[in-house]
């Protein structure tokens, strides 16, 4: 009697512990963190202005299984320096990298070398998985003739050269600038040097030759510009006619706020979250050898103030509302 009721009562008791047992364990687990694939990714300066896009690369890597580690210069733009780190990040054990390469001609024969998967973001490379980005001389191109309208035949038109290297940036501001001069307007090119930054050149320039336009070809540069705008109209003094009008490409808060706020006048913006998703899948699918189309540009849409809460472009300038 009492071994049937010990087989009634314990036996059910240790098959309901197993199961708890079985439902609570990952069958997975023990092999989950062997199937991550292992990704770098190399900004070419702090990434801030690079968040969207962040965003984008971290939900691609939860949906597809990857670990990404995130990696800055100490300097901004400094190729040498992400040369350094892509070395040292495949010395780590990084199966695949994401990079937005300051300058391909220093770096180029780094990545042919890496023996491994390589996708870069706004700047094409050889030997690359692909790059992920707009088609660089049309957005130039689209700014520059945004600008059009601001700057009367002659006028002066200051295109800032803020990532001076062979890269994407460049290519914008060069379709720009071919534009801008068969239309017949002045162009002026500010780029750093050993002394001064863009944003302390054009500080200058905007009070010694009266510019009527600035263009930026990156968000990090529109931000600085824009502030500088800013700081422009609040002097009561400031004859409002002699305040440039500024355009660019960007979708940051500021560049946004800036946009609201009337400091900026036109805008390009992409799909910044698509562009990080994209690169993540094109970089897993290439690590697991799986088949991947060439990538087509990214759209970019044309953003003023009187149309920036539209559905299509609210959704670029306020990726919260996506």
């Amino acid at each position: 009697m009492k071994k049937k009721l010990f087989l009634q009562l314990v036996v059910p008791l240790l098959s309901l512990c197993v199961l708890f047992f079985l439902l609570a364990t990952d069958p997975l687990e023990g092999t989950r963190s062997q199937d991550l694939v292992q990704l770098s990714v190399i900004f070419r300066e702090e990434d801030p202005v690079w968040s969207t896009t962040r965003d984008g690369m971290e939900q691609a890597a939860a949906d597809l299984g990857a670990e990404l580690r995130f990696l800055v210069p100490a300097v901004a733009n400094d190729a040498r320096e992400q040369e350094t780190l892509l070395e040292r990040e495949l010395n780590a054990g990084a199966e695949g990298i994401l990079l937005i390469p300051a300058d391909r001609g220093i770096l180029q024969e780094t990545v042919k070398k890496t023996g491994r998967v390589v996708v870069t973001l706004e700047t094409a490379m050889e030997g690359t998985e692909g790059c992920v980005g707009v088609d660089n001389a049309a957005l130039g191109e689209t700014v520059a003739r945004s600008a059009l309208n601001g700057v009367r035949k002659g006028g002066t038109a200051v295109l800032l050269d803020s990532a001076p290297g062979d890269n994407g940036v460049r290519e914008r501001l060069a379709a720009a600038r071919v534009l801008l001069e068969q239309e017949g307007r002045h162009v002026m090119q500010v780029m750093p040097t050993m002394d001064k930054t863009v944003m302390e050149r054009l500080t200058e320039i905007v009070e010694v030759s009266k510019p009527s336009a600035i263009l930026a070809f990156e968000p990090s540069v529109l931000e600085d510009a824009s502030d500088l705008i800013r700081t422009i109209r609040s002097d009561p003094t400031r004859d409002w006619k002699s305040i440039p009008l500024l355009y660019g490409m960007g979708s940051t808060p500021a560049i946004a706020a800036g946009l609201e706020q009337g400091h900026i006048t036109a805008l390009h913006a992409q799909d910044d979250f698509s562009s990080g998703y994209i690169a993540v899948v094109r970089a897993v699918k290439a690590v697991r050898h799986q088949d991947t189309d060439e990538p087509e540009p990214l759209p970019f849409l044309l953003v003023r103030r009187e149309n920036m809460y539209d559905e299509d472009r609210q959704k670029l300038m306020f990726p919260v509302c996506r």
